[in-house]
């Protein structure tokens, strides 16, 4: 293996908010350069300035941040590889293409876009791949200074050599090979001067050094020209190792797509409702990677001790939700408790004077329950909220059976012999009231339930009796009873 310290970076342009899409790639390029005691670094590429949003780059970094994906250099920590925003390159850019016009490996092209959508539609018509049919090569330098002179809009295109591969050893998908016939002369520099994605991501990784590139598979068709580029520029003698990571697809098989509006999809959506960071990052390292141990609840720098190309599978990832709330599940599982009530409290939307001396225990009841914070509302809600009133038709009938009359009856008496109920004297009273009845199993805990929570499953039932206190649950019985 190479001496050359591994770098890898993140690329996001400023187009819109944190995609989980973007997330992944941006979680497997840091893992990789983790594992090789590498860097990771962060840099905006804003030069579709129409597209650019308000608020798009503090969502990239800021949601990196949350996620914990610490990067190495950014606009934030700028090291000495910068600028790290693309707009503050502009001369640079300029620069290397006019150095390719010079060299004859680029040239003025000076058509109009109603000529070129013609040319398009032609293509298309005769089955043909659009390309462009190199018209301004052939300008003789008189003609180029004229149009020069004259203020003729133009662009500069790069002039792909002719009948040569372009070859690369994918690191997800292997060998790869492109023959430059089936390209085309892309345009490098547009006739504001801003330049095109492929010039600009190609002068900006080989300006910081970048080793390896890991991206979705949508970017496979700007590779052979990325490489071309490099190649013109003279910049082959560092050689970038690309890899291409599958799409993620949605529970219909489709791409995820924005447009899918049943499914979140954007890391600040997950981060407003009280998902775990570490959680989501255990979650998107498995879409489309796999632990040689097995594991599936990792910490990030377990994932990233084993993190490899050879585990990245070439297979669509599904985006498995169910997976997602198992996997956050899990970890708020393993929170010490007092780091769970501090996380949780931000995301309660319960009047907690509605427990009193037993709000924490409410929440913590549902500790083992949870996926998200804010799920807990609709969990407090639904158990000690919803009251004896409202019962459905199966549990109004089960108040009638003979065996709910003996053990609430037996419950009441239990009750008022004994002081107020507490989580060490729960276990008493229901052992109890089991003895005092006879009653066991379902015959035994479903009239407790539906006396004390009006439903017929929930927490453990020292918890509820507990929270719901001796009066309430004797009201409750009362008005049952009746």
């Amino acid at each position: 293996m190479s001496t050359q310290k591994i770098r890898t970076r993140y690329a996001p342009s400023p187009t819109g908010f944190f995609h989980v899409g973007g997330a992944r790639t941006a979680l497997f390029n840091y893992l990789y350069a983790k594992h090789c005691g590498g860097e990771f670094i962060v840099r905006i590429e804003d030069t579709d300035t129409e597209r650019n949003v308000e608020g798009g780059i503090d969502s990239q970094l800021n949601n990196l941040e949350w996620l914990k994906i610490k990067y190495d250099e950014s606009i934030r920590n700028p090291g000495k590889y910068g600028p790290y925003i693309q707009t503050q390159k502009l001369e640079r850019y300029k620069e290397l293409a006019n150095k390719l016009l010079k060299e004859g490996k680029a040239y003025y092209c000076f058509c109009t876009k109603e000529e070129l959508e013609l040319e398009r539609e032609l293509a298309l018509k005769n089955n043909q791949t659009p390309k462009y049919n190199r018209k301004c090569l052939y300008l003789t330098e008189q003609e180029i200074q004229k149009k020069l002179k004259q203020g003729i809009a133009h662009v500069i295109r790069l002039k792909i050599q002719d009948n040569v591969n372009i070859e690369w050893d994918d690191l997800v998908r292997g060998h790869m090979c492109v023959p430059t016939s089936a390209l085309t002369d892309p345009v490098i520099l547009k006739s504001n001067g801003i330049p095109m994605y492929n010039f600009a991501v190609v002068i900006d990784d080989y300006d910081m050094e970048i080793t390896h590139v890991l991206r979705g598979e949508e970017h496979l068709s700007n590779t052979p020209y990325q490489i071309a580029i490099k190649q013109a520029l003279g910049f082959d003698t560092k050689e970038i190792k690309y890899g291409h990571l599958s799409i993620i697809i949605d529970e219909t098989g489709k791409k995820l797509s924005k447009r899918n509006k049943t499914l979140k999809q954007f890391i600040e959506d997950y981060k407003s409702i009280g998902f775990l960071p570490e959680a989501i990052t255990n979650f998107l390292a498995l879409l489309g990677w796999s632990s040689k141990s097995n594991h599936e609840i990792m910490t990030m720098d377990e994932i990233s001790k084993e993190f490899d190309f050879d585990k990245i599978s070439k297979a669509p990832a599904f985006f498995d939700f169910k997976k997602m709330l198992w996997i956050s599940n899990s970890y708020f599982k393993k929170m010490d408790d007092n780091q769970y009530l501090y996380f949780v409290k931000k995301f309660v939307k319960i009047d907690p004077s509605l427990f009193p001396n037993h709000f924490d225990n409410v929440l913590l009841t549902f500790k083992p329950q949870i996926s998200y914070a804010e799920e807990i509302n609709g969990l407090i809600t639904d158990t000690f909220l919803g009251g004896i009133e409202n019962l459905s038709s199966d549990l109004v009938e089960v108040t009638k059976t003979s065996y709910f009359k003996t053990c609430v009856e037996t419950f009441k008496n239990v009750l008022n012999e004994m002081g107020e109920i507490t989580f060490e004297n729960a276990s008493e009273i229901v052992n109890k009231v089991k003895t005092n009845s006879g009653l066991k199993g379902k015959e035994l805990y479903l009239p407790m339930r539906l006396v004390t929570i009006g439903k017929e499953h929930g927490p453990e039932m020292n918890k509820i009796l507990t929270i719901v206190g001796k009066e309430k649950i004797l009201s409750n019985i009362d008005k049952l009873l009746k």
